[in-house]
């Protein structure tokens, strides 16, 4: 028992209490508390009997019942005790106020003095737990807050994109200026020019020399403090990228200047001053941080271009979409109108250099300590390990690290900018480069200003202000590209637009209702397929026919003006090897009409039957695909040029990603070669002019890719 009284007191003492309270009349209380009433109070016995019975009461009420429920440790009130058998008539005991006067027994429990608190402070534990709950919803309201931020649009990323890229170009090339001195004193220590206390490889100590370099790399991290702060705070999150390459980097080379100062020049062996090979490599890891600050200025830059022409687009923008079946199972692209909610999210995605970094960067850091460590052994006493690890980190951040990506996205994003388009970085490459089909409409091949109406021939009865209502109407209600044509002439004349009920487009024309009247219109053909007769001398290729009533109303010459931007559209899918569809509701395009305005093969369009072309074309047609790019202007051009650019971009960077990886594999075995030798003519090999000559080799060879990336 852990509540009872049995806890409390000694057997012998509680059988004098229960005793005194079975014994009737032997405490007086107003109360009648009974010895069962204390049990069951306390959870130590079942429940009491009923009392006995009055004189008014049968005596069957008063008996006790035979089975009474099980307690959990039942005691057994009838039971006497063992003092009781020996006093028949144990004496009357009247309370009377006394000090209690603990026994021995009691003396072993006293507990030391001092201040003391109760355990079970109900109150103050209530107020900590409610100070946490508040704290953790405060935290959780917080972290709501900030995911359901809406996400910042081009309009407000523009000028922080900008602004940041030239603070970037700035201090890319004060870190230059600085890196210069730099690479002079560590790859040109035999230039006869070089001053003496410059020189490392005197009889004196380097000490020197060595200050200098720390100066200057110094403040070339200085120039670069975001990017390596942002490599830190990435390793302290457990996901290092190239920014933590290159902190490692400028930390592992001076982490090697220091062993150098802390050495004795008389103790040690004279490879470790006299030969040029030994050189710290504070000079490769300032030209990381310049590469990295040029690189990354590239990367805004282009994001600055990307946002400032989206910002001229409102809400509801016309966009790329790319769709995974979009006609015949293949994926491709149409123009659709919609929003660009997440379009900065999906331009700043990192791009595939990035991620691949970002994965093998703990095994180079790993692989930078174990090879360092295997090449150390090599040599006395491994007195050279910093030495070979700084060389290890300094080859893990090629110069091409930075620029895989960002070179070729300026360059592609600056084009684009000037035909009106901006792509969605890395995201929208990647959407691009998997799409084969391009849905092509009226605006592309036709925009504004390349249509206009030669000529209108008003026949029988009819009014030229109702043919030219009549016919607006039905154009603009069928959603073809000659209503452009007619456009102007309504608005001349004042006229107006009438409701078409039951549209049907069939093909070469298409007929409705407007106020009564059976309206169509179409070509030559159309008109002989719906029995309407047309005189000879009005045939013509591009003209269209107007009937009212199955009546001939008038005759509308329409002039198309090839754009040379749309034929050079043209040519460059056809060069890419684009299958273009021809989802266009003009009644008068077809690929006869195209191979006559624009020179191209008639056969390498497809043209869809009409019910497809009207599917394809419609402007409500929902989509389940991705934004590629969005559109500043009308026309093929533009809408060409996006998904174009964005394929080059996927494959600019796919190769410029494994020219770094392959750089960076292969000065991971050179370097490990070398620092593994013992000869001193080994240590000069991997000197920091070598290997800072080996590293901007491969970043020219990339340098090159990049610069026809936007050639096309």
């Amino acid at each position: 028992m852990v509540n009872g009284l049995s806890d409390r007191l000694p057997d012998d003492e509680l059988n004098e209490i229960k005793e005194l309270i079975l014994q009737p009349g032997g405490i007086p209380d107003e109360t009648d508390i009974t010895y069962e009433d204390i049990l069951t109070e306390l959870n130590l016995g079942a429940p009491p009997p009923e009392p006995p019975p009055g004189p008014e009461e049968p005596a069957t009420k008063a008996a006790p019942p035979e089975k009474p429920a099980k307690p959990e440790k039942p005691v057994k009130p009838e039971k006497p005790p063992k003092k009781a058998e020996a006093a028949e008539k144990p004496p009357e005991v009247k309370p009377v106020s006394a000090e209690f006067t603990p026994g021995p027994e009691f003396e072993t429990h006293f507990a030391p003095s001092g201040e003391y608190q109760m355990e079970d402070d109900f109150e103050d534990a209530f107020v900590e737990k409610r100070d946490k709950r508040a704290l953790w919803k405060a935290l959780l309201q917080r972290l709501r807050k900030r995911e359901e931020a809406p996400a910042p649009t081009p309009a407000q990323m523009q000028p922080r994109t900008r602004a940041y890229a030239v603070n970037l170009r700035l201090r890319t090339v004060l870190a230059f200026a600085l890196t210069c001195p730099l690479v002079v004193i560590s790859c040109f220590q035999t230039w006869t020019a070089l001053p003496g206390f410059l020189s490392y490889t005197g009889e004196g100590k380097p000490y020197t020399a060595l200050f200098f370099m720390v100066l200057l790399q110094t403040l070339v991290m200085l120039c670069g403090i975001d990017i390596l702060g942002r490599g830190l705070s990435d390793l302290i999150h457990l996901r290092p990228g190239a920014e933590t390459l290159t902190a490692l980097s400028c930390f592992s080379s001076l982490l090697y200047v220091g062993s150098v100062a802390l050495r004795n020049t008389q103790s040690e062996s004279s490879l470790l001053y006299q030969t040029v090979g030994f050189l710290p490599y504070c000079a490769i890891s300032a030209v990381t941080v310049v590469f990295a600050l040029w690189g990354t200025s590239h990367r805004y830059a282009g994001y600055a271009r990307t946002y400032k022409t989206a910002a001229i687009l409102g809400p509801d923008a016309d966009c790329v979409v790319s769709e995974e079946k979009l006609w015949g199972g293949m994926p491709g692209f149409a123009r659709h109108t919609a929003e660009p909610e997440d379009f900065v999210t999906q331009t700043e995605t990192p791009d595939v250099v990035s991620r691949v970094t970002r994965f093998i960067t703990p095994l180079l850091i790993v692989m930078s300590v174990v090879l360092a460590a295997l090449s150390a052994s090599y040599h006395e006493d491994g007195q050279y390990f910093f030495w070979t690890f700084s060389a290890f980190c300094c080859v893990c951040v090629p110069l091409t690290t930075f620029c895989s990506f960002s070179f070729v996205f300026s360059r592609i994003a600056a084009r684009l900018s000037h035909m009106g388009a901006a792509i969605t970085g890395w995201a929208g490459a990647v959407e691009a480069s998997r799409g084969d089909v391009m849905v092509i409409e009226d605006g592309d091949l036709f925009p504004s200003g390349t249509m206009a109406l030669n000529g209108l021939k008003i026949l029988g009865d009819h009014s030229f202000e109702s043919v030219i209502s009549h016919s607006a109407s039905l154009l603009r209600a069928s959603g073809s590209g000659l209503y452009k044509a007619l456009e102007s002439v309504v608005k001349d004349q004042s006229g107006y637009l009438r409701a078409v009920t039951a549209l049907e487009m069939f093909e070469g024309g298409v007929s409705g209702n407007i106020g009564g009247d059976r309206v169509m219109m179409g070509t030559l053909n159309f008109m002989h397929s719906m029995g309407i007769q047309v005189p000879p001398e009005l045939s013509s290729k591009s003209a269209v026919f107007t009937s009212v009533n199955h009546d001939l109303a008038g005759v509308l010459a329409i002039s198309y003006t090839p754009a040379t931007q749309v034929k050079g559209a043209l040519m460059l899918l056809e060069q890419q090897k684009m299958t273009n569809v021809l989802a266009v509701r003009d009644i008068n395009i077809t690929p006869t009409l195209l191979r006559d305005k624009f020179g191209i093969d008639p056969d390498l369009p497809e043209f869809p039957i009409i019910e497809e072309r009207v599917q394809l074309s419609d402007p409500g047609r929902p989509y389940h695909g991705k934004i590629t790019a969005v559109l500043a202007r009308d026309g093929l051009c533009p809408y060409a040029e996006a998904v174009v650019g964005g394929q080059r971009l996927h494959r600019f960077t796919v190769v410029n990603l494994c020219i770094h990886l392959f750089s960076l594999i292969v000065g991971m075995l050179v370097v490990f070669y070398f620092t593994s030798q013992t000869q001193p003519a080994a240590a000069a090999s991997i000197s920091p002019g070598n290997l800072l000559l080996f590293m901007f080799i491969w970043w020219a060879a990339q340098w090159l890719v990049s610069c026809f990336a936007h050639r096309y």
